[in-house]
This record gives structure tokens, sequence and C-alpha cells, in this order.
């Protein structure tokens, strides 16, 4: 039993040795492990405050030193390149003229038995007459011709009629026997045709004696 016991004795003190040792390491190496940890933490700390400079460095570096130690390698600012898209947009301005050229109507009633008109269609004018006498104030028949022919007379078939500009306007006036239409054209010259307005419309007007045919007249002066 004494031998065991003596054995016993003699590695009890190297236990208690080695326990110190082991707690000695323990807290060496704790520290060790923050003084490590702590540099680490400052770097990174560096590095995010320092974000956007032109270098991360660490705080006991010296770059002018041809061997800094374990400073932390240079890092250059990063570049950011931005690009900036540009939407155009095109508009495209159309400006239409427009003119009152090809379209009218025109009338009078020189007595209580007819009524005389003019109307414009396409640049053509044409001319025509109703009766209007108190049995029948709202007939509707437009005449025209030496025998009062159903329909128009178109105006645009006589001598004189212009046709180097469009017609625009067509007007008409009569008294006694006679009817005048008028017109003008888009370039703003003005004509005149006399017709005859014998119980009938007759255009142009016929000859008489000496005096040959009417036709389309430019007016002088000028508008």
């Amino acid at each position: 039993m004494s031998p065991d016991h003596g054995t016993a004795s003699q590695f009890e003190p190297a236990a208690q040795g080695g326990s110190r040792n082991l707690r000695r390491l323990a807290a060496i190496a704790a520290a060790v492990t923050f003084a490590v940890g702590t540099p680490a933490v400052a770097v990174a700390t560096s590095m995010t405050a320092q974000s956007g400079t032109t270098y991360v460095t660490g705080p006991h570096c010296d770059y002018g030193k041809p061997n800094h130690g374990d400073c932390p390698t240079k890092t250059p600012k990063p570049t950011v390149t931005v690009t900036t898209t540009a939407t155009v947009t095109a508009t495209a301005t159309v400006t239409a003229t427009a003119t009152a050229c090809g379209t009218g109507v025109d009338s009078t009633k020189p007595n209580g038995n007819e009524q005389f008109l003019a109307a414009l269609r396409n640049g053509i004018p044409f001319a025509g007459r109703r009766t209007t006498n108190g049995n029948n104030p709202d007939n509707p028949n437009i005449v025209s011709g030496p025998a009062n022919t159903p329909g128009w007379t178109d105006l645009s078939t006589i001598a004189g009629f212009p046709t180097n500009s469009t017609v625009c306007g067509v007007s008409v006036d009569a008294q006694g026997n006679d009817a005048f239409y008028k017109i003008i054209t888009q370039g703003g010259t003005v004509y005149t045709l006399h017709c005859a307005a014998t119980n009938a419309l007759v255009c142009p007007a016929p000859a008489q004696g000496q005096l040959p045919a009417s036709q389309w007249v430019a007016v002088t002066p000028q508008p």
C-alpha cells in the first residue's frame, strides 16, 4: 500500500504546478487574443470611418519607410462612374393653312316674284333663279337659262373665267333686266359678269346689236 501512496505524493505537486501553468497560459492566451483582436476591430472601424478617403491605413504605419512591417495594403479610393441616360422626345409641329376657297352662297331678291342666287362649289361658281310669288313663297326649285330649265348654270365655262388662281368667293346682285355676278380669286383679283334677267336668267348676257356677248372681266382698279 505504501508504494502506492509514495507514487501519488510524487506527482501531486506536479499536478498543482501544471494547473497553475495552465491558468497562466490561459491568461496569456486571453491577453494575446485581446491584443490581436483589438487592432482588427480598430482597422475595421477605421476602414468604415474612413470610407471615401484616398487610402485606408493602419494607425502606426509609415508607408514612407522601405519596410513598413505588417501594415495593411493601401486600398485606393474606389472610382464610381455614373451614367446618365437622357430621354429626348421629338415633337413635330405641323402647320396647316386653311382657306375658305371653294364654297359659298349668295342671293338677291329684286322684286316680289323672283330671287337670283349664286353658289360656289369646289371653286366653281353657279347661277340660278327661283320664283317667289305669293302663291308659293318657299318654292325650292332652281332654274336657269332662257327656258327656265331646272338646274344651275356653270359660270366657269364662260369666256374670261380665271384659271390661274382658285375662286374663293361669289356674289350676285340684280336690278331690272340685269344680274351681275362677282367672283374673287385666292390671289385677290375680282371679276364681274353681266347676265340677262328678263323673267329668266341667261348667263352670259347675249350679244345685242353692236354689243358682243358678255364675259368675265377683271374690275379696275383691283382691291
